[in-house]
């Protein structure tokens, strides 16, 4: 996932493990600095993805790993977030030539 550095708020869509009943919060470890860092968020579902809004300062051309957590710490999604102000591209790295 791709995060914008001059924004302060945030939304990403995420594929959850499940969908929580609970509210949840957002852990954001820094790669660099090893910083752990708990955000609240607020969130919605639509087609079987989770959209997090959620307020952070995340420093340009960084790394960080994200973990989503209900209120009984049951991991709704884990991943990696990296933060740039370039605009993000889309391609094809097989020229089409593979479905999957």
């Amino acid at each position: 996932m791709v995060v914008n550095t001059n924004d302060t708020t945030h939304e990403i869509k995420v594929t959850p493990r499940f969908f929580p009943c609970t509210s949840i919060d957002i852990h954001i470890k820094d790669s660099y600095k090893g910083t752990d860092t708990v955000v609240e968020c607020e969130y919605r579902e639509h087609n079987n993805l989770l959209y997090l809004t959620f307020d952070y300062n995340f420093t340009d051309e960084s790394n960080y790993q994200v973990k989503v957590l209900d209120t009984d710490l049951e991991i709704i999604f884990r991943g990696e977030v990296l933060s740039t102000t370039q605009e993000t591209q889309e391609y094809s790295s097989t020229s089409n030539r593979y479905k999957w």
